[in-house]
């Protein structure tokens, strides 16, 4: 197995989630949108090829068992596929449409671009993991996976990786929304930073959490230093005017400003939830 997925805790997606039979449910559709790879430059002949290749080397690796060093080398390549593919996509946000194309979209309120580049290899270490338990046992052993079915053995493996990805990522980000709480919620006394925690207004903590994450989502996008300012007291629980008076601004001023930045949101968001071509 590739050394970016040795030793690693499967921590986004603990045994207490366990992957389904329904995650490797790789439609033909699916299948088709996943295998048009605009870099592809492989005719349909070739395509036909491979997939009667990849039928071999199944049938071989059926008699052994699906173990042994024969296995092994099969899943070490598909898995470092997997991971640099998934890699690719988290950063750039691509995945969150692959996951749609297959049927299982992220929900828009749970997607987000910031995160760290350790989370992301996180996520995608262990939705390789969890789509490499799926690919064998109903891929393989289940024979789902055949040459006749129109992807080759790495589109559908990987196929299997992205429908595994929407529950490991989706139990991360819970997992990072609590984490995130905690820490802007400290128990101690001595707090130096008056923006560190929120102010004792925000008494729900659960509204404190989403506050926190549309500001975060909100602050890249900011460019003015009173808008900016403005967020910073919302997240500290203060209200729309009172941010806006302590920042010189009137409630509709303030108002209109995030509303603009609240559009760019959106507009950076849309794509990854409706996936190209827009509304369906």
């Amino acid at each position: 197995m590739p050394e970016a997925l040795e030793g690693g805790e499967n921590s986004a997606c603990t045994p207490s989630c366990p992957l389904e039979a329904e995650d490797a449910e790789l439609t033909p559709e699916g299948l088709a949108l996943l295998d048009q790879d605009p870099e592809d430059q492989e005719g349909s002949a070739e395509r036909r090829r491979r997939r009667q290749l990849d039928g071999l080397i199944v049938e071989r690796l059926r008699t052994e068992g699906f173990v042994g060093k024969n296995y092994e080398k099969i899943v070490d390549r598909l898995t470092g596929y997997g991971y640099h593919t998934m890699i690719k996509w988290a950063a750039s946000g691509e995945i969150f449409r692959k996951a749609r194309q297959v049927g299982r979209p992220v929900p828009a309120d749970k997607i987000t671009l910031m995160w760290t580049a350790e989370d992301r290899h996180g996520v995608s270490v262990d939705s390789v993991l969890g789509g490499l338990k799926v690919f064998r046992t109903y891929g393989l052993i289940e024979g789902r996976w055949t040459p006749q079915g129109g992807a080759n053995l790495d589109t559908y493996f990987l196929g299997a990786v992205i429908r595994a990805f929407p529950r490991v990522y989706i139990r991360w980000f819970d997992s990072h929304q609590r984490g995130q709480a905690e820490l802007d919620h400290p128990t101690g006394e001595g707090v130096s930073d008056p923006f560190a925690v929120p102010d004792q207004r925000a008494t729900d903590p659960v509204h404190a959490a989403v506050t926190h994450d549309y500001v975060d989502r909100l602050l890249p996008l900011v460019k003015n230093p009173q808008v900016r300012e403005a967020l910073g007291w919302r997240a500290l629980g203060y209200t729309q005017r009172q941010a806006a008076d302590r920042v010189g601004l009137t409630e509709k001023a303030l108002e209109r400003r995030i509303s603009r930045v609240r559009d760019q949101l959106t507009k950076q968001v849309r794509p990854y939830e409706l996936g190209e071509g827009g509304a369906r």
